[in-house]
């Protein structure tokens, strides 16, 4: 597996416990099912060393998955600095999302759990919305600001509430996620992914003007 990377990497052990999580989300295992005799074992470490720097089970799993997913800041980020327009960009962040979905098990757990699709328990549903909310958006804030830029920019969007702006990519990236949850589970849906990139697109577009 390749190895997680992160600017401002935690701990050791409390990588290790990452790791950990993400083999084994990426073997099938049932989240709902890890205990964290699991995960500690799996990592090397002693059972109690766990509770040194979380308080349960559902803190280190969804720590885990979303540590995972913000790696993919990097990637999101030259898409949006690299030459191109604003449509052109956008079409590339959702090629993105399709590819990392077919890819990666922790994004397309994440998206499961973001839309519905996979039954966890509430505690770990509860610890997921709150760190996405504390630490997932705030992570592609600064991502998000400089693609909207460069859409006022160009005169396709009219909104500059940057607020409003982020409530139009976030609800078109979720409705694109759900096709792609669709698609993975056998449910063909009666469009293309060309169409639904055009139609999420416009959608977007259309809420900010």
């Amino acid at each position: 597996m390749e190895e997680i990377k992160c600017s401002s990497a935690p701990p050791q052990k409390v990588l290790l416990m990452y790791q950990a999580v993400i083999e084994m989300v990426e073997e099938g295992f049932d989240v709902n099912k890890i205990k964290v005799s699991d995960i500690t074992a799996r990592a090397g470490i002693g059972k109690g060393t766990a509770y040194e720097y979380f308080s349960s089970k559902e803190e280190i799993i969804a720590d885990a998955i979303l540590y995972d997913v913000q790696g993919k800041r990097e990637q999101l980020s030259r898409i949006v600095k690299e030459d191109g327009s604003f449509r052109e960009k956008f079409g590339k962040i959702l090629d993105y999302m399709t590819e990392v979905f077919r890819e990666k098990e922790t994004f397309c757990l994440l998206v499961r759990i973001s839309t519905g699709s996979y039954e966890i328990s509430e505690s770990l549903h509860r610890e997921c919305e709150k760190r996405q909310q504390d630490k997932g958006c705030r992570v592609m804030e600064d991502i998000v600001e400089c693609f909207m830029r460069q859409g006022v920019a160009e005169g396709v969007i009219k909104e500059r509430n940057p607020e409003l702006q982020k409530m139009a990519f976030v609800a078109q990236v979720i409705a694109f996620a759900s096709l792609l949850v669709r698609r993975e589970k056998g449910e063909v849906p009666p469009l293309s992914m060309e169409q639904g990139k055009e139609f999420v697109y416009g959608a977007f577009v259309k809420s900010l003007n």
